[in-house]
């Protein structure tokens, strides 16, 4: 099948280059380029649903998983205090955290023309 393909100068100019670089055709490198580009496409997906639906047909990896040794709720009852946290010194640094994120956020509305 023969396709004709019109490139802009600068395009046209990077694919010589390349092709040069690479010891091909003009031609043979955009056959490679529109090659890889389908063969990537495969991938793609149309909607979330689609990526829901094969993630949930992609078998699980059994050396991922590891079973419970015990109760993860009597482990975080059970947790020892840790004597090196402030409550008052982790809430000031929280407030000021939460000022700069609140700064940062207004700043960006008003530089997209947002209020």
């Amino acid at each position: 099948m023969s396709v004709i393909i019109t490139l802009s100068d600068p395009l046209a100019a990077q694919l010589q280059s390349k092709a040069a670089a690479e010891d091909l055709s003009v031609e043979d490198l955009a056959i490679r380029i529109l090659h890889d580009a389908a063969e990537a496409t495969e991938e793609v997906f149309a909607t979330p649903e689609e990526v829901v639906a094969r993630i949930r047909a992609t078998p699980p990896n059994l050396a991922n998983i590891r079973p419970a040794t015990g109760s993860l709720g009597d482990v975080l009852e059970n947790a020892p205090d840790d004597p090196g946290f402030d409550l008052d010194t982790w809430s000031r640094d929280w407030m000021a955290v939460d000022a700069e994120m609140k700064t940062v956020t207004r700043a960006n509305s008003a530089a997209e023309g947002r209020r």
